[in-house]
């Protein structure tokens, strides 16, 4: 892929996850769920470019969204964690044996949730319903993670068998 092509190709999924991410801005209730579908845009442009282009349309998305989405909450959640993960789960999947990456997984997911609550308060617009939850949050917000870790896996695994084949044709 050239160059000028790579660059069209990144902005494209900046803007898809800026997109999404003001969706959850506008339907509050689906402030999370923008964030997650954020990160999946992450991991297609993982697999497209590599992780420095992936990284790049990262942190683009997450400057975008927090200056200019009205409710901060997908923003922060996608700027402090659904946004990195994909590219920081590459590194994770290498670490055997299985388990030991599980836990790493679930550390920096914990890690990041803590950040999140911490800087939520301060910097962010987010709910005060969740900074109250406080530590009964851990365990459920865990196994959401799990969920998340598994989707982002099989989708990854769907575009590179089914979607990625029929995309080479157009280009």
């Amino acid at each position: 892929m050239s160059r000028a092509k790579k660059v069209a190709f990144a902005g494209i999924m900046t803007a898809l996850c800026v997109i999404f991410l003001f969706i959850g801005s506008l339907f509050q209730t689906l402030d999370l769920s923008a964030a997650a579908f954020a990160g999946v845009i992450i991991t297609f442009t993982l697999t497209e470019l590599g992780k420095g282009w992936s990284f790049g349309v990262y942190a683009a998305a997450s400057i975008l969204a927090i200056i200019l989405l009205p409710y901060k909450t997908p923003a922060a959640v996608f700027a402090l964690f659904c946004g990195f993960y994909p590219i920081l789960k590459v590194y994770l999947n290498k670490i055997k044996p299985i388990w030991l990456s599980y836990a790493a997984r679930l550390l920096c997911f914990n890690v990041c949730l803590a950040a999140l609550m911490l800087l939520s308060k301060s910097f962010f617009t987010v709910d005060d319903e969740l900074l109250e939850l406080g530590l009964f949050i851990y365990p459920f917000a865990s196994i959401v993670f799990l969920v998340y870790d598994f989707a982002l896996e099989r989708l990854s695994v769907y575009y590179l068998k089914v979607i990625k084949p029929k995309l080479s044709g157009i280009r």
